[in-house]
């Protein structure tokens, strides 16, 4: 009889995780949505510490540059958690396209914010070389961000598709697509 209750509980649990996946993360996810979800958190995370900079940046130069050195470490903790995720049933291209993306903003936040907060401090904001390197940095960063997000949100129409799920419209895209119509 245990031996009965023992393969009944393995069987009920292998069945019940038949289609879950667990990361290196530790992660268990149950379902391609729990995975879509847990990468989605963590791009919103992101978003929003990007919308707070350039709300920083606009009056306060000293803190919008501390604030990039703790969104980098941030940024390397959610690029950690992402390459942990296991591939989803053999489909790595949603985990790979957002760690590419991530990648893209940690560097964004160490490197090219950095640079216009120098060029902002140093006055350089009120020179005609000063204002053109910025537009030349701001333009550079939209082309890299506009390709890297169309690949992303390729990836996860692709994955949702391949998974049968319906994606809903995230809240705080809709307001960097107003910030980039403006």
């Amino acid at each position: 009889m245990k031996k009965f209750i023992v393969l009944f509980i393995a069987i009920t649990t292998f069945i019940a995780c038949k289609d879950s996946v667990k990361g290196e993360n530790g992660v268990v996810y149950k379902n391609p949505a729990e995975y879509n979800d847990y990468i989605v958190t963590r791009q919103t995370s992101l978003i929003s510490k990007i919308l707070e900079f350039s709300k920083v940046a606009q009056t306060d130069l000293e803190k919008a540059d501390s604030l990039l050195t703790v969104y980098e470490k941030q940024t390397t903790v959610l690029i950690n958690e992402i390459k942990g995720m296991p591939a989803y049933k053999g489909d790595s291209s949603l985990k790979v396209a957002a760690i590419k993306a991530f990648t893209f903003y940690k560097r964004v936040f160490s490197d090219d914010y950095k640079k216009l907060i120098e060029i902002r401090k140093e006055g350089g904001d009120q020179t005609e070389e000063g204002v053109a390197e910025m537009n030349r940095i701001v333009e550079n960063l939209s082309k890299e961000e506009g390709e890297l997000d169309k690949v992303f949100q390729g990836a996860q129409r692709d994955f949702a598709s391949k998974h049968k799920m319906r994606l809903e419209e995230n809240e705080i895209q809709k307001k960097i697509d107003k910030m980039n119509d403006e």
